[in-house]
């Protein structure tokens, strides 16, 4: 299985450039990840897109939720237990643990148009009642004719 890993910065780290924010979040970090089971799928083929949500904080998060993105066309192929909502996938993690993750499997069958398809998802928690936006992570993978 040749795949793509792409990591976006933690969402906590980049709340430090607002005034005050770091101090209320201090401890709470989000990272997330995806990874594509083919970079060059063929249309027909089923593409399967895991997600992994990472808790790179020193305290625990409530309420982690996953939204996303199915590439316009795209199916959905016996879904992961998230809420498919329009062209977005919205997964529900449960509370996650300081150097803990979570996964989610997303497997889509590939539809038409030819070229670049944009993957994309993003992750959010909550401390008590503090909502803790997290990270938007993003990579592409290259849509085939079948030969």
């Amino acid at each position: 299985m040749r795949t793509l890993t792409v990591t976006t910065l933690a969402a906590a780290g980049l709340l430090c450039l607002a005034p005050d924010a770091g101090a209320t979040r201090a401890g709470s970090h989000l990272t997330v990840t995806g990874q594509a089971s083919q970079l060059r799928p063929v249309v027909g083929a089923v593409e399967t897109v895991r997600w992994t949500v990472t808790n790179t904080g020193d305290g625990h998060l409530d309420h982690v939720r996953l939204t996303a993105s199915v590439p316009a066309n795209w199916t959905v192929k016996n879904g992961p237990g998230c809420t498919h909502a329009g062209s977005y996938l919205r997964c529900e993690l449960g509370g996650l643990d300081a150097g803990h993750r979570v996964s989610v499997n997303v497997p889509m069958v590939v539809h038409r148009p030819l070229g670049a398809v944009q993957l994309r998802a993003s992750a959010t928690g909550s401390v008590g009642r503090l909502s803790v936006p997290g990270p938007e992570t993003a990579f592409q993978v290259f849509v085939v004719a079948r030969r």
